[in-house]
This record gives structure tokens, sequence and C-alpha cells, in this order.
């Protein structure tokens, strides 16, 4: 599991040191503390001297403990022992993504890592020329980085190149994972594994066969390989190891540098490059913000009430049954998503049998034994169009699929033809006939135009709604973040803004509070903290300075360290402890309803605006407020499958708005808006990076640096706090 969990992280790991380790990991140490100390130890190779080192300062060993350091082979003789993995670590690590799948059908309980690597077949080349002279078997481990979808750059949706893909990771990707044999040295390996081409490869091509050296110490002339695609077979006594005379073939006698590949084999050289230099950066360990002096916090003396009414992590789901143990992992998924969208429709159902205007619901697959005139169809949308006279839609339901007619002079067609994405569901009330339906009226699920009213408070209480941080971005407004916390800590500038903090009592953060690693193709030159660990400890550093009786509910978007599929159950707890850690903070999920003082908040991270500015006609990211309208009206956070937004394969549909709220929140656009539809106060609420160079480039203008200030008893905007003057770009 450790040679797995480092290889999934970009780092590499000797036997050496793999042995060393190997029987504490998850019992003395977690993979995060190991690859701390390896980072601050400026390599991403623990070989065996790393290990003794954090061995010893973990106190499992004492530095020099003969009897430990004998019990672990340190080389790679005739006489020495392979480095193996046995059949069953292989089985376990070669999932082919089921187990993602698995991981995505248990939600909560089991959560997908943030970037799997299936391991591959273990491969074991051995020579008899090789053999010969007393070397060992080698294992070659191929990996292939399951990469998650690309997302978007901070105000819109990325899309990579064909065949480009990102992830979330803790270093640059690599061209190829493995870990490495003890007796080679960290530099070099460093420089294999820098920018510029991979000369790393995995395996041997089919078709082509590895190059031998020759007896005069030089490579044939007639290869048929590249320099760049050079692979030779290591063996003992060939001076590989131990020294780079072996390729001072240059005319000009200048020794190149040698490129290492798998378990330390050389197998190309390249000019030397000046090294890139290390990133300084500050994760605001030593911010300290101290309340103002007399400050008095009415919030403190108003209890709290709140409660997830609806959190991912809290939905237990039944895992597909499939026909028997030889199924393939194809099958598993079509199950999962039929039994998908038939949560879907059974909710939706249930949400249309709330609205009296329906009438009879009738299953398409019994339309041929209906005798009225007048009844009720609800399906899935497969497809619609535009006619001369009218729109055509296909529709299924779990009993059969039909084609839907409505002319274009019936009463809401062309307003709910423009608002019907693909996979929503709707109802159509009309006559049937001969494999048609023709439909007078067509229904959303849509949100009823009256509310009951709910009692008041006894006194005001106010939440404060953000969402997209980017915590690590070079254009995160730092100082107006620092002065938005002194302001909380009773910094204010007016009787009203002291009146508005003191009654301050909740923070929800709704997304995107890091800016994540690998999210985009270019993003390492726009991050100022580089480490995904090192962005969530900053994180954590500034909301330390959030007065304790504030809660913070902590949600994920698509650039922190979460499942990037919907919907996302919370951040991996291996990234983002330091949140965890946070005395005042709830993590939530992605989509999540929180019921404060009664008042039922929905909290989504946003993504589901790609897919409504594609599909629906006049919307745009300048305006996402009208883009959430869109999401109430079909009673969904994200109704298309298959395009911008990826959709995770569980067996229920948790992303359908069951019940009405009485506030709809989202981010992910970076731009602040807000609207109040049939009693629901909609609100997106912008960012606190200033303008990307994507952003500049489609013209997306953020809105930077606002707090709106959300009057808990009524869910509407008390006030909007700026802080966009202290945002250095904007």
């Amino acid at each position: 599991m450790l040679v797995e969990d480092l290889l999934k992280n970009n780092y590499l790991i000797t036997p050496s040191a793999y042995y060393l380790l190997a029987d504490h990991y998850k019992k003395a140490f977690t993979l995060a503390e190991l690859i701390k100390f390896a980072k601050n130890r400026g390599t991403f190779v623990v070989d065996s001297n790393l290990a003794r080192e954090f061995l010893a300062e973990k106190g499992i060993i004492s530095s020099g403990n003969a009897a430990l350091e004998s019990s672990v082979f340190q080389g790679r003789g005739a006489s020495e022992p392979p480095v193996e993995l046995n059949e069953e670590t292989a089985l376990e690590s070669e999932s082919d993504g089921s187990e993602a799948i698995e991981a995505s059908l248990d939600g909560a309980e089991s959560i997908a890592e943030p970037s799997a690597a299936p391991v591959g077949d273990v491969v074991a080349a051995e020579e008899s020329s090789l053999a010969s002279e007393g070397s060992s078997l080698e294992d070659e481990i191929n990996t292939e980085p399951e990469l998650l979808s690309s997302v978007e750059d901070n105000a819109e949706v990325v899309q990579p190149s064909e065949g480009e893909e990102a992830f979330i990771s803790t270093g640059n990707a690599l061209g190829s994972e493995d870990f490495l044999g003890s007796n080679y040295e960290s530099e070099a390996l460093e420089e294999a594994f820098s920018g510029g081409e991979s000369f790393i490869s995995t395996g041997t091509p089919e078709g082509e066969t590895l190059l031998e050296e020759s007896s005069e110490g030089e490579f044939p002339d007639e290869t048929g390989f590249s320099d760049e695609s050079l692979l030779v077979e290591n063996g003992s006594g060939n001076g590989y190891e131990d020294s780079e005379e072996y390729y001072e073939n240059g005319d000009n006698g200048v020794k190149p540098k040698i490129v290492y590949g798998d378990y330390g084999v050389p197998i190309a050289y390249v000019e030397e490059e000046t090294p890139e230099e290390e990133k300084a950066y500050s994760t605001y360990s030593d911010l300290v913000i101290t309340p103002k002096e007399g400050f008095h916090y009415r919030a403190k003396e108003i209890p709290d009430e709140w409660k997830l009414a609806f959190d991912v992590k809290n939905v237990k789901f039944e895992v597909p049954k499939v026909k028997n143990a030889q199924s393939k992992e194809g099958e598993v998924i079509i199950q999962a998503y039929s039994s998908y969208f038939k949560s879907r429709l059974k909710k939706m159902r249930r949400i249309f049998r709330e609205n009296p205007e329906i009438g009879t619901i009738v299953d398409i697959a019994k339309l041929s034994y209906v005798r009225e005139d007048d009844v009720t169809i609800i399906g899935l949308v497969n497809e619609k169009r535009e006619t001369r006279k009218g729109y055509l839609f296909e529709i299924e339901d779990a009993t059969g699929r039909i084609k839907v007619f409505i002319g274009s002079d019936k009463e809401g067609a062309k307003e709910a033809y423009n608002t019907i994405m693909p996979d929503s569901v709707v109802a159509f009330r009309g006559t049937p006939g001969k494999g048609i339906f023709f439909a007078n009226r067509v229904f959303l699920p849509d949100v009823p135009k009256f509310k009951r009213p709910k009692p008041p408070l006894d006194e005001k209480v106010y939440a404060i709604l953000l969402s997209d941080i980017h915590v690590g971005s070079n254009k995160f407004c730092e100082e107006a973040f620092i002065k938005f916390l002194e302001w909380l800590n009773g910094e204010v500038n007016s009787r009203t803004e002291e009146e508005l903090v003191s009654r301050v009592k909740y923070l929800i953060l709704g997304g995107d509070v890091v800016d994540g690693v690998g999210i985009y193709p270019g993003q390492y030159n726009e991050l100022a903290i580089p480490d995904i660990f090192d962005q969530y400890e900053a994180l954590a550093n500034l909301l330390k300075q959030v007065p304790d009786h504030i809660t913070m509910f902590i949600g994920p978007g698509n650039h922190d360290a979460a499942r990037t599929a919907l919907p996302q159950p919370g951040f991996y707890e291996e990234y983002a402890k330091p949140l965890y850690k946070l005395k005042n903070a709830v993590i939530i999920s992605n989509p999540a309803v929180i019921r404060l003082h009664g008042r039922d908040f929905l909290i989504a991270h946003g993504r589901g605006i790609e897919d409504v500015v594609d599909f629906v006609p006049n919307r745009s990211h300048h305006s996402p407020a009208e883009a959430m309208v869109e999401l109430l009206k079909l009673r969904h956070i994200a109704p298309t499958f298959g395009n911008k937004v990826p959709i995770a394969p569980d067996p229920e549909d948790t992303l359908v708005i069951e019940s009405v709220p009485d506030l709809f929140q989202a981010g992910h656009v970076h731009v602040m808006e807000y609207k109040t539809y049939n009693g629901v106060f909609v609100i997106n609420t912008g960012t606190w990076q200033a303008q990307t160079e994507f952003q500049k480039m489609v013209n997306i203008i953020p809105t930077p640096a606002r707090v709106p200030i959300i009057d808990v008893e009524t869910a509407r905007l008390r006030a909007v706090v700026r802080f966009d003057q202290f945002c250095e770009g904007v």
C-alpha cells in the first residue's frame, strides 16, 4: 500500500526504504507526514537514509539502529533478494478503475481517491546473459495515472485540448511513476523527472526490443530508436550504476547529463538545464489577529440553532447487484447509471404530484390502453428540436419512450422549450396518438409561487456567504481577506458595521477554498503556494482568526482536493486535515442543505451553471443568478449528463432539489449577483481572486472581495461590505 500511495502523489521509494517503513505505515505515521518530511528535505525520492531519519524523528527507532537496518537488504547484488511484489499485492493494486466506481457507489463510507493510479501487471525481466553476471531479477511496475476531469480556470470551465486531462496532485505530473533502487542518487532522479519532455518509459513497445550494450561500450549505429526513446537493460558489472563514463562519446569531450528511468536504469542523456528556483511562500503560520478590546458580540449570547438537513455523506447507497461474479465492470456502471436516472424520475414524479394542475399521470407504456383525451405523462428528455409549427421532444420513463409534439401557439411552450435541458424531467398534458403524444400544456418541476410564512425569530442573527477563496493563487486577494478577518474581529468603521459584525453567527464557504494543484495546464506558473498540503494549511491559519462564536460551514469545489464528479461528499481528509482540526468548522458536501433557525440554505458550488450557459439561450457567466434560476425551474443542481459537469455513478440522484429552499447559494463563476425567484433568494457570492489571464481572454470581469451578509430570519440580503479596494489587480 505504501508504494502505491506514494506513486499516486508523484513520490518514489527505494526498496530498502520500503522495508524500513512498511510495518509502521498507517500505524505510527500517515502518508501526509511522510510526504511533508520528504518535501522539507527537497526530494521526491524516499531512500533508506531519509526513511531512517523520518523514523528517528517519529521516535520509532533511534539513529544507528543496526538491528533494524540489517533486516533490510541495501543493494541488489547477486546474493541478495530482488524487489518483489507478491501476487496478492499486485491484485490489490490492479483495479482498472473499479475501486473508484465502488467508492462512488458507497458514498460517504468510501470516498474515491483524488488521482487513483491503477498499478499494472508486474513484469519480471530476466536475461540469461545478465544472470551469468550475478544480476538479480527486477520488477517493473507500469503505472497509468487516472486523471481527473479538467475544470474551469476560476471563472469558466477550461476544456483541455484533446488527450489532455488534469488532476489534483502534490507536484508536477510525471511521465512514469516507479520506485527506484537505493544505490542511485536522488539528484539524478530529480533531473530525470524535472520539466521538459519526459524520457521515462514504462515498458517496451510492442514489436520492439531493448538495446543491449555492445562490447566496445557504445550503442549500435542502427537501432531504430531516437535518443529520446532509448531503452537499455541494466545488468551488474556494466558500470551503469557507478559511473557516467559509458556516455562520454561526444566529440567535444563534455560530459553529458544522464537521465535515469525505471529502477535507475540510464536511458538517455540531455543537455544540462538551469534548475528552476523553488518558490518562496508563506502559509500565514505567524498571522495573529487579536479581537478588538471591549467589542461586544451579541451573537455570543444567541444560542446555536443549525442542522445539516441534507449532506451527501449521510446518504447510504445500495451497491448495484450484478448477475454473477464474472460480470464486467461496464455492466456495473450501466446498472448504476440506470438506477441513478430511475431515482431522478421517481423523485421528480413526487414533485409533480404536488402540483394540482398536473391531473392524471399515466406511464408511457400504458398510453395505448388509455381512452381519456386529457392525460399527463412524465419523462426524461432525450432530445428536443424546433419545427415549423411547434416543438418536438423525445421523452422516456421507466416503461418506454415516445415522441411529444406541442404547438408553438400553446401556453408557455416557447419559454419551456428554451428552459428544458437534456436529461431534465418534464410533464406534458394532452392526447395520446399512434406513436406520438399531442400535448397542449407543458409543466416544469419548478418551485411554487407561494410559500408558507415561517415564524419570526426573537432577535436578528446574520450569516456571511463566501465562495471561491482560491488560497494559493498568486491572484488571491490576501490583503483584502486579512482586512475582512480584522473586520470580523471588531475593526469596524461605523455604528452600522458594528451592529452587523456583532450579530454574525454563521460563515458559509461554498467551494474552491484553495486554488488546488494540476487543475488546468500551466497552473503552476500562477500559484503562489505550489503545494496542496500547504494551501490547506494556509487556509486553516487564516480561518483560525475567525472568532470562535462564529460557526463555519466549509464545502468543496472543483479546485479542491475532493471527488471531481458531483456530488462531492467532502474534502479528502488526508489533504485538508487542517480544516478538520478547526474547532468551529463543519465540513459539508456539495451540495448540502443547512437549516439555520428553521430556514433552509441550499449550498452548491455551482458547476451546473456551465451547462445552463451551454444549453439555455441568453444565459451567460456574466449573470450567474439568472442561470441559477433555470436550475431552480428544473429542480436540479446539474440536470444534463455527459456535458461539462461530471456526474458520479451513484445509484441515487442526490442532486435533485427535493424540498424548496429559502435561499440558494452558489459560486464558481466569480461574479456576484442576486435576485429573488418565487420566494427563493438566489445569490452567487463572487470570489476572493482577482482577474486571471484566462478571464482576461474571455472577458470575464470578477467581483472579488465582497461580503454579502444575510438576515437569517428573512433569508434575504442585509448588506454587502466591500474590501475590493485592498485587492491588487482590481
